[in-house]
Parts: structure tokens; C-alpha cells; sequence
């Protein structure tokens, strides 16, 4: 009888390493990347891009936050702030300027039709925000 492997076959390893990453604590992240960097430092930093979450904004330094919040729009972060805990949402909104706050606010208590799509949409455009700036060494993340 004849064993089937193709279960043990890795079509594309890269898009699952970065897959797995993404359900790791940042300790076990940073660990994993520590290691992988001297043999790999094109797949470590695509791995570090990959792990960047709109919901890790919430544990980044108050002055980082200001940084990547003065390169988003406020209606972008109200949308995405929907994503959040409502003390994520609270620590990120008292850190923006009162107009711009309130702007997001407005946004964030609007229904939208298509709730969930422009949701992820705000979040990614944060996101590519937050790696752009860590990609230029304006902000660490």
C-alpha cells in the first residue's frame, strides 16, 4: 500500500512562516527573528513587516503613536479605531490633536455599509503607514 506525503509537502514555506508569526507573542517574534536575521536579513525583515498589526499601534510608545497618527487622515483612523477595545480606542484618540479626535470619533460612531471591507482597508492604510515610517527609521516598531 502506498503512503500519501503530499500532506508533509510545502508548497510555499515563506507565506507560511509569515503566517505563524503572526500568532506569536512579540518576545517569541523578536527571539525568532534574532535567529533568522544573520542568515536571512531579506526574510527576517519581510517577516517583521508582515507581523505589523493596526492593534500593535495600541502598545507602541505614546510619542510613536503621535508620530504615525500625524501621517494618517482622521476619517482613515476612525474607521479603523472600530477594530479596537474601547480603552484602544480611548488611548488613541487622547493622544490626537482635540479637532482631529473629534473628526475620528464621528467617523468611528458612523455606520458604514460595508462595515467590515472598510474596516480592514482603514487598518491596512494604517499599517502601511506604520511600516513605511519603520522602513525609513522614523519610527521603531
Amino acid at each position: 500500500m502506498e503512503q500519501d506525503n503530499t500532506a508533509n509537502v510545502f508548497i510555499n514555506g515563506r507565506a507560511q512562516i509569515l503566517e505563524m508569526f503572526q500568532y506569536l507573542e512579540p518576545e517569541e517574534r523578536e527571539r525568532l527573528l534574532r535567529q533568522i536575521r544573520p542568515r536571512n536579513p531579506q526574510l527576517a525583515d519581510e517577516i517583521a513587516e508582515s507581523a505589523i498589526t493596526f492593534k500593535a499601534l495600541v502598545d507602541l510608545p505614546d510619542a510613536t503613536i503621535e508620530k504615525v497618527l500625524s501621517y494618517v487622515k482622521a476619517p482613515i483612523l476612525g474607521v479603523a479605531l472600530k477594530s479596537l477595545s474601547v480603552q484602544g480606542q480611548r488611548k488613541i484618540l487622547s493622544l490626537c490633536e482635540r479637532q482631529f479626535a473629534e473628526q475620528a470619533f464621528k467617523v468611528m460612531n458612523t455606520r458604514l455599509t460595508n462595515e467590515a471591507r472598510d474596516i480592514d482597508r482603514a487598518c491596512a492604510r494604517v499599517k502601511a503607514v506604520m511600516t513605511a515610517l519603520s522602513k525609513k527609521k522614523i519610527i521603531q516598531l
